[in-house]
């Protein structure tokens, strides 16, 4: 920057480019925020389908969001320009004051265009006025003058030509549209683009150890990991990372699947160590970053990019080389399958696109190909190799993105994978040790339906409201799920595939309140809280099959634990010694839930008397997670409600049953009270912490004694009875 711009330049049309842009990004934030709570927040909650469900929604979501970027994109323009214009106006005052104090010395500089100076005396002493004294410098004084000078214009050109590189940079990084980057002043954006140019260079640096892999010393292999997990998070280093990628003679897309391949198998000595674990995890993530909206690689307008698509290509068709060329790379279910364990390694998230249009070319093959998974299709080997498996496990990691590919108003892809797939290994299934079952496609397809049904990550906490509110989409999937494991399940226990059992019951563990109603009362509708259309049979026909996972009956009768302690709270001294209706109804309709509950635990039970380990580890397992609060019970909040759940729990572990005979089944109703005296230990404590007396709850005549505790033994037995009608038993 030369020396007369800075000290004279005018910064007014800067001024005003500010005023407009600050004008600018107000307009946009109005325009965003009725975008996003009006266009966007309506359309995701209306019940649309066909082409409203698909195109319009999209649509709608892809508009609100780009007025976002939009803003984004213009606030930070607005923060560069204003941060810069401060800058250059502090420079501008530095070098003035600069300048008054050479003037003390006799000094100044002179502007010599092209950013240079020079520095000299303002009046020669042969030139001075008669009687003049002119001030005295030293060469040092000069030195320091011209230093000073420099620095300040060294500064001032930074700032000026690093704002024009960074705003040229945040404009031309999307092909459309608008960035998304947000930066608070210039100096945020300078260390970005800094930060970018780094993560390049690793990024070339990774690329070129990943090509040598197989011939990686220890030292090498450390500096790889280190570059791979350092870039996870960052969308230049991912990006150039997968373009840059050769291996075994084959680069990009080839490369990377080739890559994956190798890490999975354990390398050349087939066993694969903890840093080869890491890499492959490390590669994932890169993968995710690489392709999700904000990167070089990323979506354009929800659709996966070009990159994205050959990708899927490369995966789905392999390469011609020969079997024993080292490049070759198998295509079809093979070469899906080592995309798709890719992309469920670690912990990476993907976005829904993606994931989306992965899942769209699996299933196009399948369903076009004679014997897709021939040769591994009966076995066990089946369930592990099912491609649909490493991304149902990484879909199951973005429930937003499962909810949108499950969601039965845009695809049919729920009733897909519920009725019309043939799951390789499925006749095996139920015979596989856990630890095996809990790696099969069709479990991980369970987290990713549980996922899409509660807008949650398995193996997390339920939601903790009460009611848990859910979008239409999630209540839909539920629902239809249910409802088809529900009449699948007519006449047999066997209908719903084993390895489904923890992720359905912790989805009824979701939808609690919903399933106090369905079970506590005669509906004539949908439920009250996600307008669930399911029948009493046939909720109690998977949630006994369900129950065959002692996990996945603890969720259940937990949450029902909860819900049913944030009802009792509601209710104070007066309606436990005077008729309310209201409790009485509450009380009706959590013994009958109750009734259920034990009437499917005695059915199980039943069901493994024959072999009375089984019943003892069903039982250990429920006692076990019953004291220890299982993972995915509802957060209980508050001491008072803490109070409630654990009196019932402890209440309900007491009086389990390790046996149901012949006679016990016949007259069930006589023979179980579990929930029972777990109902009434409840309503006992509530009473008690409302400031009644033990004597008070015995009084007769009196609403407690005689009204609330015999609501509770009829309602129970009739849950016991209904439960056992709806899972085919006769009295």
């Amino acid at each position: 920057m030369d020396l007369n711009v800075l000290l004279n330049g005018d910064f007014a049309e800067l001024g005003q480019a500010i005023t407009d842009w600050e004008s600018m990004t107000k307009r946009l934030a109005t325009l965003e925020n009725n975008a996003r709570n009006n266009l966007k927040a309506k359309a995701e909650k209306a019940r649309w389908a066909g082409v409203n469900a698909t195109v319009s929604r999209e649509f709608v979501a892809k508009t609100a969001d780009e007025f976002t970027d939009a803003h984004t994109q213009a606030q930070s323009i607005t923060n560069i320009l204003t941060d810069t214009r401060e800058e250059l106006i502090s420079y501008r005052q530095n070098l003035q004051e600069t300048l008054d104090a050479a003037r003390k010395k006799n000094l100044t500089v002179v502007d010599d265009g092209c950013g240079m100076f020079h520095v000299q005396m303002l009046i020669h002493p042969d030139r001075a006025a008669k009687g003049t004294t002119v001030p005295e410098h030293t060469d040092v004084d000069e030195d320091l003058l011209r230093d000073e000078v420099k620095l300040i214009l060294s500064k001032a050109t930074e700032s000026d030509s690093s704002a024009a590189r960074v705003l040229k940079s945040l404009v031309d990084s999307v092909k459309e549209g608008f960035a998304d980057s947000a930066y608070t002043d210039r100096d945020s954006a300078v260390a970005a683009e800094k930060k970018a140019a780094q993560d390049t260079k690793d990024a070339k640096e990774a690329a070129g150890l990943y090509s040598r892999l197989d011939g990686l010393d220890d030292a090498e292999m450390k500096r790889l990991l280190q570059l791979t997990e350092k870039g996870e998070n960052s969308p230049v280093f991912a990006s150039e990372l997968m373009k840059d990628l050769n291996y075994r003679g084959r680069d990009s897309q080839e490369g990377l699947l080739l890559l994956a391949q190798n890490l999975e198998s354990g390398g050349l000595d087939g066993k694969m160590s903890d840093t080869e674990r890491r890499l492959r995890d490390a590669l994932s993530v890169n993968l995710a970053t690489a392709t999700r909206p904000d990167a070089p690689l990323g979506p354009d307008g929800g659709v996966p990019s070009e990159w994205a698509r050959k990708l899927l290509k490369t995966a789905r068709d392999g390469n011609d080389l020969p079997p024993q060329a080292p490049g070759c790379l198998s295509g079809g279910g093979t070469g899906l399958g080592i995309l798709t364990k890719l992309m469920g390694s670690g912990n990476s998230v993907y976005d829904g696109s993606l994931l989306s249009a992965t899942g769209d070319e699996i299933r196009d093959y399948e369903t076009h190909t004679k014997h897709p998974y021939d040769g591994i299709s009966d076995s066990w080997q089946g369930t592990q190799e099912d491609p649909m498996g490493g991304l149902m496990k990484a879909m199951s990691r973005n429930p937003q993105a499962a909810e949108s590919y499950f969601d039965p108003h845009k695809n049919d892809n729920l009733d897909y994978f519920l009725k019309e797939r043939d799951w390789p290994g499925s006749n095996v299934e139920s015979q596989m040790p856990d630890d095996l079952a809990k790696t099969s496609a069709r479990h991980y397809f369970g987290d990713a339906l549980e996922a899409a049904a509660t807008g949650r990550e398995p193996d997390s906490p339920l939601h903790k409201q009460i009611p848990a509110l859910h979008t239409a989409a999630q209540a839909d999937i539920f629902d239809k799920t249910i409802n088809y494991y529900g009449d699948q399940s007519k006449g047999q226990q066997d209908a719903l595939p084993a390895v489904l059992r923890g992720a359905m019951g912790h989805m009824i563990g979701d939808y609690a309140s919903d399933v106090h109603d369905i079970l506590g009362k005669n509906l004539n509708g949908p439920t009250q809280f996600n307008h669930l259309d399911i029948s009493r049979e046939a909720l109690t026909r998977v949630m006994r099959g369900a129950a065959e996972d002692p996990d996945a009956f603890t969720s259940m009768h937990q949450s029902q634990t909860t819900v049913i302690a944030h009802g009792l709270q509601q209710f104070g001294k007066e309606s436990f010694e005077h008729p309310d209706p209201a409790l009485r109804d509450w009380i009706k309709q959590s013994s009958s839930v109750l009734g259920y509950m034990d009437g499917v635990r005695g059915d199980v039970i039943y069901d493994l008397g024959q072999a009375h380990k089984d019943v003892n580890s069903w039982n250990k397992m429920i006692n076990y997670h019953v004291i220890g609060t299982p993972i995915t019970a509802i957060p209980v909040v508050g001491d008072a409600m803490q109070r409630l759940v654990d009196v019932g729990t402890a209440q309900y572990m007491n009086d389990l049953n390790a046996q149901v005979d012949e006679d016990t089944r016949k007259h069930m109703a006589d023979h179980f009270s579990a929930g029972r005296h777990q109902m009434d230990a409840m309503l006992e404590r509530q009473a008690l912490d409302t400031g009644m007396s033990r004597a008070d709850l015995d009084r007769s005549p009196g609403e407690y004694e005689d009204n609330l505790q015999g609501l509770e033994e009829t309602w129970y037995d009739l849950g016991i009875k209904g439960a056992d009608q709806a899972m085919g038993e006769r009295y």
